[in-house]
């Protein structure tokens, strides 16, 4: 009896360290993996992105747009979004900034865009 359970205890011990290197395998792949999809996305950076966006949707373009920030730009465009789809065109819009707003510590509640020829709204058929 004695020898069947130390023959356990040593199976049992080999199953184990078999296990282990098996882990520690898995994890080296996973860290390698990783690091692999890691070079090839690359990094990014949030502030690239605001200005990218920024670009791609003409902000800068926009009336009043030259000395505000880009995140502020782009909040402002998306806080406003309903001005911009009932303008007239992106000729008649115009960012305003807050009476008093101090431009190097502006923020997008102090910004607002404004259409000065919005679109005649059609009556809902019926």
């Amino acid at each position: 009896m004695t020898f069947a359970i130390v023959l356990g205890l040593a199976i049992l011990v080999a199953v184990m360290v078999m296990l282990s290197r098996q882990a520690s395998s898995t994890k080296k792949q996973a860290i390698a993996d990783l690091e692999r999809e890691q070079k090839d996305v690359g990094k990014f950076d949030i502030l690239d992105l605001v200005e990218s966006e920024v670009d791609g949707l003409g902000l800068l373009d926009v009336d009043g747009a030259a000395d505000l920030p880009h995140g502020v730009l782009l909040k402002a465009w998306k806080d406003n979004q309903d001005v911009v789809d009932s303008c007239a065109g992106r000729e008649f819009l115009r960012y305003v900034v807050a009476d008093g707003a101090d431009l190097q510590n502006i923020t997008h509640a102090d910004v607002t865009l404004e259409c000065s020829n919005r679109r005649a709204e059609t009556p809902p058929e019926n």
